[in-house]
């Protein structure tokens, strides 16, 4: 009995994210709210793109921290546009936000997270559950998709939080992060 509850609550977060990926395709706003921490998923994203961004950039200490906080600034409206359940949506499909866009006016190729067909395979969702790291009971990082270099997946991280998981933060694949915070200079210009 101890062994089946085990099993269950190992398997609960690739389903909560087979779920997320099935509202997804069916555009129900309502379930993909219901099962993303839209505010944690801001700070997520923000680190990020923030790091990516003062990476280009040549600071000493002092105007590091004084970089920081205005980067955060100017990366605010760029995050903002993420972090909707539309841009989501479009985000968890297509890989790329559609509204998103670089400074030239082109919209980025888009980098493919399917969380559906990630999930459907036997031998992928093994390959998914292997690849996967838990940080205690209550957070999952999960790669989509596992058969492809780190520098190019999407690292979905799920947290567990009154009996329900919930997504919780995007890692996103390296070239992604690039665009969004070349996308974010040249906004603050």
């Amino acid at each position: 009995m101890l062994f089946l509850v085990w099993a269950i609550f190992m398997v609960s977060p690739f389903v909560a994210l087979y779920d997320l990926g099935n509202a997804v395709e069916a555009r129900d706003l309502g379930r993909i709210t219901e099962r993303v921490n839209f505010n944690a998923l801001r700070t997520s994203l923000s680190r990020q793109i923030l790091r990516e961004y003062l990476k280009h950039e040549d600071f000493g200490e002092v105007e590091h921290d004084f970089a920081t906080q205005a980067g955060a600034a100017v990366l605010n409206p760029v995050i903002e546009e993420l972090v909707t359940p539309q841009a989501l949506m479009d985000l968890l499909e297509d890989g790329w936000p559609h509204q998103a866009t670089v400074g030239s006016g082109e919209t980025v190729p888009p980098l493919r997270m399917d969380l559906g067909a990630d999930l459907r395979s036997l031998k992928q969702a093994w390959q998914t559950f292997i690849r996967s790291e838990g940080e205690g009971f209550r957070v999952m990082t999960i790669p989509l998709p596992a058969d492809v270099s780190k520098d190019k997946q999407f690292r979905v991280t799920m947290r567990l939080r009154n009996a329900t998981w919930r997504l919780s933060g995007i890692e996103l694949p390296a070239h992604l992060r690039d665009e969004l915070a070349k996308r974010a200079a040249i906004a603050s210009r």
